[in-house]
C-alpha cells in the first residue's frame, strides 16, 4: 500500500478548516503537523483537527511534512510559499497567490526552479465540472469567434450577517487595506476573473472601476471606520475586458449584492453559439444554444459528473508528479490581472496585464 502523504497547514485561522476537512476526506492523507505563530493557537487548531504535531516552529513543522497548505492571511502567502519549495515541499497555497504582482513572480521563479514539486492555488471554483467543460467547448471553436462575455461573483455578506457581521474579527479585516486585504477585488474578484479567463482565454487588456462605500452598522449607523480602523477596502468591482477587438467583456463582483448570498455565473457568446453556467443552481449543469438552436434561441441543459476539487487535485498530482490546474504559474496570471485591475482604477484607463 502507498505510503500516506503527510500534509501540513501553515496558518491555522478560519479558511485553515476547511483545509483540514478536505485533507481527512481524502484516502492516503495524513494531516501530520499545523503551524501558527500566534502562540497557542497551532495547539488548539491541532486538539480540534487531531493533529500530532503543532508548534510556532517553521523548520520543525517542514520536519514533519511531504506538502504544504499555506492558509495564512494574504499579504503572508508569498514568502512561506518560497521558504516550502525551497524545503522541498510541494505546495498548495491559498488564493489569491499573493498581493503584489512582484511577490507573484518570485513566487512563479520559485516554483519553476523546483520542477519536481507540485505547487498550486487554492481556486477553489475550478471543481465545477461546468466550468471545465465549458472551456473545451470554447476551445474547440464550437461558439465560433467570442464577441461577448459576461459574468459575475455576488455577495450579500455587508447586509447579511447570515455568516458573520462585517464587524466581527473573522470578517473584518477583509474591510482594511492596512490589514493586507485586497477588497472584493482579491477575495472574491479573484475567482470570477480565474474562472471567466480559463473559459475564454486571457485578455488583452483591462479597464477597472473599484469603489468602497460605508458599511451598516448593527444599529443602522454608516461607517467608514470601526474601532478606529479605516474601512477602505474596495467592496465593490466592475471591470470591462477587451479580446485584441475580437469581443469585449464585463466581470463584476460585489459584497452589496443583497437577496445573493454566494452567486456565481458565467456567459460566453460566440457568433455560432453560446454557453452558461450558474454555480448558484449547479457545479455539474452547462447549458447550451449551438447549431440548429441558435436561430430561435433555444437553451440545452448538459449534466457532466462531479470533478475532483483542489484538494482533490493537489493529492493527485503529488502522487503522480505531475502537475494540474490552478498550478503556481497560473496564479501569478490571474495575479496579473489584478494587478491590470488596480492600475485601471487609479489611471481610470485600460491597461495591459503585465
Amino acid at each position: 500500500m502507498p505510503k500516506a502523504i503527510r500534509i501540513g497547514i501553515l496558518g491555522t485561522g478560519g479558511m485553515a478548516r476547511a483545509h483540514a476537512d478536505a485533507f481527512r476526506k481524502i484516502p492516503g492523507v495524513a494531516l501530520t503537523a499545523c503551524l501558527d505563530v500566534v502562540p497557542g493557537r497551532a495547539a488548539e487548531f491541532a486538539r480540534r483537527f487531531d493533529i500530532p504535531f503543532a508548534t510556532e516552529d517553521r523548520e520543525a513543522f517542514f520536519a514533519q511534512v511531504d506538502a504544504v497548505s499555506i492558509v495564512t492571511p494574504d499579504r503572508f502567502h508569498a514568502e512561506p510559499t518560497i521558504a516550502a519549495l525551497a524545503a522541498g515541499k510541494h505546495v498548495l497555497c491559498e488564493k489569491p497567490l499573493t498581493v503584489t504582482l512582484e511577490e507573484a513572480r518570485r513566487v512563479e521563479a520559485a516554483a519553476a526552479a523546483h520542477p519536481e514539486l507540485i505547487g498550486m492555488v487554492n481556486l477553489s471554483y475550478r471543481r465545477s465540472a461546468a466550468a471545465e467543460q465549458a472551456a473545451k467547448l470554447v476551445a474547440s471553436g464550437k461558439l465560433g469567434e467570442l464577441r461577448h462575455v459576461n459574468a459575475h461573483y455576488l455577495q450579500s455578506w455587508l447586509v447579511s450577517d447570515l455568516w458573520s457581521h462585517w464587524s466581527s474579527e473573522a470578517f473584518l479585516w477583509r474591510l482594511q487595506t492596512a490589514a493586507g486585504s485586497g477588497g472584493v477585488l482579491g477575495d472574491v474578484g479573484v475567482h470570477i476573473l480565474d474562472l471567466t479567463t480559463a473559459v475564454t482565454g486571457l485578455p488583452s487588456r483591462l479597464r477597472c472601476e473599484l469603489a468602497t462605500f460605508p458599511k451598516v452598522a448593527p444599529d443602522g449607523g454608516m461607517h467608514t471606520r470601526w474601532q478606529g480602523k479605516l474601512l477602505d477596502a474596495n467592496d465593490s468591482a466592475v471591470v470591462q475586458l477587451d479580446y485584441g477587438g475580437r469581443a469585449l467583456g464585463v466581470v463584476q463582483a460585489t459584497r452589496w449584492a443583497t437577496g445573493h448570498i454566494n452567486h456565481l455565473r458565467v456567459e460566453v457568446h460566440g457568433t455560432e453559439g453560446a454557453l452558461r453556467f450558474d454555480l448558484d443552481e449547479s457545479y455539474e449543469t452547462l447549458e447550451t444554444c449551438l447549431g440548429r438552436d441558435v436561430k430561435k434561441g433555444t437553451w440545452k441543459r448538459r449534466e457532466f459528473a462531479v470533478a475532483p476539487n483542489v484538494w482533490e487535485r493537489f493529492v493527485r498530482a503529488v502522487r503522480r508528479g505531475r502537475a494540474e490546474a490552478p498550478d503556481i504559474a497560473r496564479g501569478a496570471q490571474v495575479q496579473a490581472l489584478l494587478d491590470a485591475c488596480e492600475r485601471s482604477a487609479v489611471s481610470g484607463a485600460w491597461e495591459r496585464p503585465a
